[in-house]
């Protein structure tokens, strides 16, 4: 089948997303924008017609300053109060990020914070995000288990173990929502077959070490974040039955959520990137 995930349930006629329940809107701190729903009801449908956990890697391809990292936070609390996961680990290739999204989803004082700063409530019942390096072997039922990371650190940590580090087997335990964030340096195993330079050889590696950690429990999940993924061939056929939800620029644009900007297109080779930058600086200077 050669239609992307996101197309074939667009196509579905007579197609009723669920209604996104109390527990999401009221415990996010601000209200998810009309695609920001119809993102998180895609989440929802998938899950609710993936008895078999066949769709278990899924992406949300949505523009810069769309507001990924609030689909992001509503995701969480889906899979926390409908399929019973505890256990997330939140990985970009960035440390600023990382730092930017700890205080997104856990500094309560933050305008920024995603939660609602009085506290989630779930059923009645306070539900608590901790933060951790490992995971607890005997978890708490009502608290989501939260570790942020580089993909970087990550890598090295499983790869090369050191005393009261994270591994491979402690993730064997229990079942873990992988949260990827900038998911597209994720692809460089993917798509470059021949040779590679220093960067791309570490990107690799951390493709291969996030295709192990799925490996380790049948009922991981990864939900990829990214504004960017270019679906030439090796791309398209990985991401076919991934791509869940697309909402790019264009159309954050002619919705009115973003200011116009000019758009340009670049390779992922990095000389062309300064060929391109240095052309339109002189644009600019004209």
């Amino acid at each position: 089948m050669s239609e992307m995930l996101h197309d074939r349930i667009e196509s579905q006629l007579f197609l009723q997303y669920p209604d996104i329940p109390n527990y999401i809107i009221d415990n996010l701190n601000h209200r998810l924008r009309p695609y920001q729903e119809e993102a998180v009801q895609r989440l929802m449908y998938v899950e609710e017609q993936d008895e078999g956990n066949l769709y278990n890697k899924l992406m949300f391809n949505m523009a810069t300053g769309s507001g990924k990292t609030l689909v992001l936070a509503a995701s969480v609390l889906y899979l926390f109060k409908e399929k019973g996961y505890q256990n997330f680990l939140f990985f970009v290739n960035s440390t600023a990020i990382v730092n930017k999204t700890y205080d997104n989803l856990t500094s309560t004082s933050s305008s920024k914070y995603l939660f609602n700063p009085e506290g989630i409530v779930i059923d009645g019942k306070v539900v608590n995000i901790q933060v951790v390096d490992n995971y607890p072997v005997l978890p708490d039922e009502n608290t989501i288990y939260l570790k942020l990371t580089t993909i970087n650190a990550l890598h090295d940590k499983l790869n090369y173990p050191r005393e009261n580090e994270i591994t491979y087997e402690d993730l064997a335990q229990f079942p873990i929502v992988l949260l990827a964030d900038e998911a597209h340096h994720l692809n460089v195993s993917t798509k470059k077959k021949g040779k590679k330079n220093k960067e791309q050889i570490e990107e690799t590696n951390w493709e291969i070490t996030v295709d192990r950690i799925m490996k380790q429990n049948n009922k991981n999940k990864l939900l990829e974040f990214t504004a960017t993924v270019q679906l030439e061939a090796d791309i398209f056929e990985k991401y076919k039955d991934r791509i869940l939800y697309r909402y790019d620029l264009k159309e954050f644009m002619q919705q009115g959520y973003s200011k116009n900007v000019t758009l340009l297109y670049a390779s992922e080779e990095n000389e062309n990137k300064i060929i391109h930058a240095l052309l339109m600086s002189e644009y600019k200077n004209i």
